[in-house]
Protein backbone atom coordinates (compact mmCIF):
# COMPACT_ATOMS: atom_id res chain seq x y z
CA UNK A 1 0.00 0.00 0.00
CA UNK A 2 1.55 3.44 -0.95
CA UNK A 3 1.47 6.80 0.78
CA UNK A 4 1.14 7.25 5.15
CA UNK A 5 -0.69 5.32 6.89
CA UNK A 6 -4.59 6.40 7.56
CA UNK A 7 -5.69 7.92 10.84
CA UNK A 8 -8.12 5.79 12.93
CA UNK A 9 -11.11 7.12 12.69
CA UNK A 10 -12.32 7.70 16.74
CA UNK A 11 -15.90 6.63 17.60
CA UNK A 12 -16.66 4.47 14.53
CA UNK A 13 -16.98 0.80 16.54
CA UNK A 14 -19.69 2.75 18.52
CA UNK A 15 -22.48 2.40 15.64
CA UNK A 16 -23.80 -0.37 13.25
CA UNK A 17 -23.67 0.85 10.20
CA UNK A 18 -25.09 -2.17 8.65
CA UNK A 19 -28.19 -1.27 10.08
CA UNK A 20 -28.01 1.91 9.96
CA UNK A 21 -27.77 2.10 5.47
CA UNK A 22 -30.56 -0.31 5.62
CA UNK A 23 -33.06 1.65 7.84
CA UNK A 24 -32.24 5.61 7.91
CA UNK A 25 -31.95 8.36 5.59
CA UNK A 26 -32.30 8.98 1.71
CA UNK A 27 -30.47 6.90 -0.70
CA UNK A 28 -27.01 9.63 0.04
CA UNK A 29 -27.35 8.98 3.35
CA UNK A 30 -27.50 5.39 3.18
CA UNK A 31 -24.43 5.06 0.61
CA UNK A 32 -22.19 6.85 3.32
CA UNK A 33 -23.26 4.65 6.06
CA UNK A 34 -22.64 2.06 3.85
CA UNK A 35 -18.93 3.11 3.19
CA UNK A 36 -18.59 3.60 6.63
CA UNK A 37 -19.68 0.16 7.13
CA UNK A 38 -17.27 -1.14 5.03
CA UNK A 39 -14.46 0.98 6.75
CA UNK A 40 -15.50 -0.84 9.93
CA UNK A 41 -15.15 -4.09 8.90
CA UNK A 42 -11.71 -3.63 7.69
CA UNK A 43 -10.85 -2.15 4.47
CA UNK A 44 -9.19 0.84 3.48
CA UNK A 45 -10.44 4.47 2.21
CA UNK A 46 -9.58 3.24 -1.59
CA UNK A 47 -11.16 -0.26 -1.19
CA UNK A 48 -13.92 1.43 0.86
CA UNK A 49 -14.47 4.20 -1.80
CA UNK A 50 -14.59 1.64 -4.69
CA UNK A 51 -17.16 -0.82 -2.79
CA UNK A 52 -19.58 2.53 -2.92
CA UNK A 53 -18.82 3.68 -6.42
CA UNK A 54 -17.43 7.16 -4.87
CA UNK A 55 -14.15 8.96 -5.76
CA UNK A 56 -11.80 8.61 -2.87
CA UNK A 57 -11.89 12.47 -1.97
CA UNK A 58 -15.53 12.38 -1.51
CA UNK A 59 -15.30 9.51 0.72
CA UNK A 60 -12.12 11.56 2.71
CA UNK A 61 -14.49 14.61 2.78
CA UNK A 62 -17.02 12.21 4.92
CA UNK A 63 -15.13 10.99 7.15
CA UNK A 64 -14.02 14.38 7.90
CA UNK A 65 -17.49 15.61 8.41
CA UNK A 66 -17.25 12.44 10.83
CA UNK A 67 -14.61 13.04 12.73
CA UNK A 68 -15.54 17.02 13.20
CA UNK A 69 -19.46 16.14 13.70
CA UNK A 70 -20.22 12.27 14.76
CA UNK A 71 -23.03 10.45 13.02
CA UNK A 72 -24.69 14.18 12.29
CA UNK A 73 -21.90 14.74 9.84
CA UNK A 74 -22.99 12.00 7.76
CA UNK A 75 -26.59 13.21 7.41
CA UNK A 76 -27.72 15.10 4.63
CA UNK A 77 -27.15 18.72 4.49
CA UNK A 78 -29.49 21.65 3.12
CA UNK A 79 -28.82 21.99 -0.76
CA UNK A 80 -27.29 25.12 -2.73
CA UNK A 81 -29.32 26.84 -4.59
CA UNK A 82 -31.91 29.73 -4.61
CA UNK A 83 -34.17 29.41 -1.77
CA UNK A 84 -37.73 30.18 -1.42
CA UNK A 85 -38.81 33.60 -0.51
CA UNK A 86 -41.74 32.19 2.06
CA UNK A 87 -40.22 30.04 4.27
CA UNK A 88 -42.06 26.68 4.94
CA UNK A 89 -43.71 27.88 8.64
CA UNK A 90 -45.58 30.81 6.86
CA UNK A 91 -46.97 28.81 4.24
CA UNK A 92 -49.91 28.68 5.99
CA UNK A 93 -50.41 32.53 6.68
CA UNK A 94 -49.80 33.05 2.96
CA UNK A 95 -52.33 30.97 1.98
CA UNK A 96 -55.07 32.07 4.33
CA UNK A 97 -54.06 35.60 2.98
CA UNK A 98 -54.58 34.70 -0.52
CA UNK A 99 -58.01 32.45 0.23
CA UNK A 100 -59.25 35.83 1.88
CA UNK A 101 -58.34 37.81 -0.78
CA UNK A 102 -59.94 35.95 -3.01
CA UNK A 103 -62.65 36.11 -0.95
CA UNK A 104 -63.01 40.20 -0.53
CA UNK A 105 -62.09 40.45 -4.36
CA UNK A 106 -65.37 42.05 -5.63
CA UNK A 107 -64.21 41.45 -9.38
CA UNK A 108 -64.17 37.91 -10.22
CA UNK A 109 -60.79 36.05 -9.45
CA UNK A 110 -57.45 37.47 -7.83
CA UNK A 111 -54.36 37.96 -10.52
CA UNK A 112 -51.11 37.12 -9.59
CA UNK A 113 -50.47 40.74 -9.82
CA UNK A 114 -52.67 41.27 -7.23
CA UNK A 115 -50.65 37.92 -5.45
CA UNK A 116 -47.74 40.14 -5.59
CA UNK A 117 -48.96 43.23 -4.24
CA UNK A 118 -49.90 41.00 -1.01
CA UNK A 119 -46.53 39.82 -0.97
CA UNK A 120 -44.78 43.19 -1.14
CA UNK A 121 -47.36 44.19 1.51
CA UNK A 122 -47.68 42.17 4.22
CA UNK A 123 -44.57 40.08 3.26
CA UNK A 124 -42.04 42.86 2.34
CA UNK A 125 -40.76 41.16 -0.62
CA UNK A 126 -40.54 41.80 -4.23
CA UNK A 127 -40.83 38.31 -6.54
CA UNK A 128 -41.12 38.17 -10.01
CA UNK A 129 -44.63 37.08 -11.22
CA UNK A 130 -43.24 33.64 -11.97
CA UNK A 131 -41.82 33.58 -8.62
CA UNK A 132 -45.35 34.41 -7.25
CA UNK A 133 -46.98 31.60 -9.50
CA UNK A 134 -44.38 29.06 -8.04
CA UNK A 135 -45.05 30.08 -4.05
CA UNK A 136 -48.67 29.70 -4.72
CA UNK A 137 -48.34 26.63 -6.27
CA UNK A 138 -45.82 25.28 -3.22
CA UNK A 139 -49.12 26.15 -1.17
CA UNK A 140 -51.28 24.10 -2.96
CA UNK A 141 -53.36 26.77 -4.67
CA UNK A 142 -53.55 26.61 -8.24
CA UNK A 143 -56.65 27.16 -9.76
CA UNK A 144 -57.95 26.63 -13.33
CA UNK A 145 -61.16 28.17 -14.34
CA UNK A 146 -62.83 28.31 -17.41
CA UNK A 147 -64.95 32.06 -17.37
CA UNK A 148 -65.42 34.45 -15.11
CA UNK A 149 -68.72 35.43 -13.40
CA UNK A 150 -69.10 38.89 -13.56
CA UNK A 151 -70.18 40.39 -9.88
CA UNK A 152 -73.19 42.21 -11.36
CA UNK A 153 -74.55 39.43 -13.42
CA UNK A 154 -78.32 38.05 -12.59
CA UNK A 155 -78.63 34.56 -12.89
CA UNK A 156 -82.50 34.30 -13.04
CA UNK A 157 -82.24 36.66 -16.41
CA UNK A 158 -79.71 34.34 -18.03
CA UNK A 159 -82.36 31.68 -17.28
CA UNK A 160 -84.87 33.66 -18.91
CA UNK A 161 -82.66 34.15 -21.86
CA UNK A 162 -81.51 30.85 -22.77
CA UNK A 163 -85.62 29.47 -21.85
CA UNK A 164 -86.83 32.04 -24.20
CA UNK A 165 -84.49 31.48 -27.09
CA UNK A 166 -85.75 30.21 -30.00
CA UNK A 167 -83.11 27.06 -31.28
CA UNK A 168 -81.99 27.54 -34.64
CA UNK A 169 -81.71 24.02 -35.27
Amino acid sequence: MRGRKAKTIEGITQYDFDKLSRTRGNSRERKRYLAFAHIKDGKNFTEAAAAVRINLRTLMSWVERFRSQGLDGLREQPGRGAKPYLPPHEQDAFRQAVLELQKNNPGGRIRGIDVLELMKERYGIEPTLNTVYNTLKRANLVWVTGRLIHPKADAEAQKKLKKNSASKY
